[in-house]
C-alpha cells in the first residue's frame, strides 16, 4: 500500500472494486452509455413507424445490426490486439456521439429518412464491436485476478439494469419529444469518452511505475497488488508470440518463422480456439444454447403476442426476464465460487427445460415465460465463469482475437433462431413448441455436464483461491 515490495510469502493487499478508480470510471461511463443505447434501440423503430414507414421497412434496422455484428466481430478482435485500447474506445464513442447527435437534430427538424436510421445503427454496432473487446482487455489490466469474476458480473449487471430502466424512461421522453432520447444518448457517449480519457492518464503512470519496479528488482512486479492478471508482465508478453502460442496448442515446438501475413494474424484467435479442446467444446455448446435461446425468445414474442392482450403480456415477460438477468449478475460471484463450471453451465438449460415441460403439460403461457426467465437468470453466471477462465488462461497478445472469435462462433447460429420459432409455431401449438424446447434444453444440459475441465494456470489458481 505504500509502494514497497511485499515480504516473501505475504499476500498483496487487494483494493475493493468500489475503490478501484480505473474500474469505477469504466463502469460508470459504460453504464450511462448502455442506458442511452437501450433507449435508442427502442425509440428508433417507433420513430420510423410514426414517420409512416412500414413494418417491413423498419425491420431492415435489425438486419443491418446483425450483419454488421457478424462481419466485424473478428476484425475488431484483431484491432484490439494490435492497437491502443484507449484510441479504439474513443473512436467508438465519438463516432456514435456524432451519428446519434445527427439523428437527434434531424428528428427535431424534419422526418427522419430510413437511410439515416440504417447508417446510425450500423455505426452504433461498429462502435459496440470496437469498444467491447477493448473494454474487456482493459478490465483484465486494471482488475486483479481474484476480482475478475466479480468485475465481469458487475459489467453484466449494468446492461440488465439498463434494459429495465431504459424502456420506461424512453416512454416518458417520447411523450415529451421524439428527438429527446437521441440527444440524451449522444450525451452518454460524451460522458463515456471523458471517462476513457480520465482512465488512461493514471493507468499509464501506474504501468510505468510497475516497469520501473521490475527493472530495479530484477524479478516479479512490486508488492502493490496491481499487476494486471494474464499479461502485464513485459517478459511474458515478449515470450508469448502468436507463433509460440499456436505451436504450443498444436503440440509442435516453437520455431522461429517469418512474420505472418495479415490473414493468418487476423484468424490467430480462431485457430487458438480450434486447437484448444476446452475452448472448442465451449464454442460448440454455446452456439447451440444461443440458437435455442434466440428461438425461445421469438417463440415467446410471437406465441404469446398473438393472443388477446398479448402485447402487454410480452412486455411483462421481457421485464421479468431483465430483472432475473440482473439478479443473476449479482449472484454470479457467489455461485462461481461454490459450483463446478460444468454444473453452472448445465443449470440454466436444465431449469429452463423443467419450466418448459410444465408449460407443455399445463398449456401455460406463464410457465413458458418462466422458462425464458430461467435462462436469463443463469446466463450471466455462465458469462462470469467463462469470462474469468478466458481472462486468466488466454495469452494477452491474442486475447482480443480469441474472445471475438469465440463470440463469432457462439453466435453464428443465432440468425436462424427467429426462423425456427416461426416454423414451429406455424405447425404446432404453444404447448407443443414448449415440449420441443424442453427436450432441446435437456440435451444441452446433459452435454454441459460432460464438458472437459478448463485449463488451469497460475492466474486461474489465484482467482479460485
Amino acid at each position: 500500500m505504500d509502494g514497497t515490495p511485499a515480504a516473501s510469502g505475504a499476500a498483496p493487499a487487494v483494493v475493493p472494486l468500489r475503490a478501484n478508480r480505473e474500474f469505477r470510471l469504466l463502469w460508470v461511463g459504460q453504464a450511462l452509455s448502455d442506458f442511452g443505447t437501450a433507449m435508442t434501440s427502442l425509440v428508433l423503430p417507433l420513430v420510423l413507424l410514426r414517420s409512416g414507414y412500414s413494418t417491413s421497412a423498419t425491420s431492415v434496422i435489425g438486419t443491418a445490426v446483425l450483419v454488421t455484428a457478424m462481419v466485424l466481430r473478428m476484425p475488431a478482435g484483431y484491432l484490439t490486439d494490435h492497437y491502443s485500447h484507449r484510441r479504439l474506445m474513443l473512436v467508438a464513442d465519438l463516432a456514435r456521439l456524432v451519428t446519434v447527435g445527427a439523428v437527434a437534430v434531424w428528428t427535431y427538424l424534419d422526418r427522419l429518412p430510413i437511410a439515416m436510421a440504417v447508417i446510425t445503427v450500423v455505426v452504433a454496432q461498429v462502435g459496440v464491436e470496437l469498444f467491447r473487446p477493448s473494454q474487456n482487455a482493459t478490465v483484465r489490466r486494471v482488475v486483479p485476478a481474484v476480482q475478475l469474476g466479480t468485475a465481469i458480473s458487475l459489467n453484466q449487471a449494468r446492461a440488465y439494469a439498463a434494459g429495465i430502466v431504459a424502456p420506461a424512461v424512453a416512454g416518458l421522453l417520447i411523450a415529451a419529444s421524439l428527438w429527446l432520447p437521441f440527444a440524451i444518448d449522444a450525451a452518454t457517449y460524451a460522458v463515456s469518452a471523458l471517462c476513457v480519457l480520465a482512465l488512461y492518464r493514471p493507468l499509464r503512470r501506474a504501468e510505468a511505475a510497475r516497469r520501473a519496479d521490475r527493472a530495479g528488482a530484477g524479478e516479479g512486479a512490486g508488492g502493490t497488488g496491481e499487476t494486471p492478471p494474464g499479461g502485464a508482465d513485459p517478459a511474458r508478453e515478449a515470450a508469448d508470440s502468436e507463433e509460440a502460442v499456436l505451436a504450443h496448442m498444436s503440440g509442435t515446438g516453437a520455431k522461429s518463422e517469418p512474420r505472418e501475413r495479415f490473414l493468418p494474424r487476423l484468424t490467430a484467435g480462431l485457430r487458438y480456439v480450434v486447437r484448444n479442446p476446452f475452448l472448442r467444446t465451449v464454442a460448440g455448446l454455446a452456439a447451440g444454447e444461443n440458437f435455442a435461446f434466440q428461438a425461445l425468445a421469438y417463440a415467446l414474442l410471437l406465441g404469446i403476442g398473438r393472443e388477446h392482450d398479448g402485447a402487454a403480456a410480452v412486455g411483462l415477460a421481457m421485464s421479468a426476464a431483465a430483472i432475473t438477468g440482473l439478479t443473476g449478475s449479482l449472484i454470479a460471484p457467489f455461485l462461481q465460487r461454490r459450483l463446478r463450471m460444468q454444473t453452472v453451465m448445465a443449470s440454466g438449460p436444465a431449469l429452463a427445460g423443467v419450466m418448459l415441460a410444465v408449460a407443455w403439460y399445463t398449456d401455460s403461457g406463464i410457465a413458458f415465460a418462466a422458462g425464458y426467465s430461467a435462462l436469463c437468470l443463469l446466463t450471466p453466471v455462465n458469462g462470469a465463469v467463462f469470462g474469468t477462465i478466458l481472462a486468466t488462461t488466454v495469452p494477452e497478445n491474442i486475447y482480443g482475437r480469441t474472445t471475438t472469435a469465440l463470440g463469432f462462433t457462439a453466435e453464428i447460429l443465432q440468425p436462424l433462431g427467429p426462423l425456427a420459432a416461426g416454423l414451429l409455431l406455424s405447425s404446432l401449438s404453444l404447448s407443443g413448441t414448449a415440449a420441443l424446447f424442453a427436450l432441446a434444453f435437456a440435451l444441452l444440459a446433459a452435454l454441459a455436464l460432460l464438458m472437459p475441465s478448463p485449463p488451469v494456470t497460475a492466474d486461474a489458481k489465484t482467482a479460485a483461491a
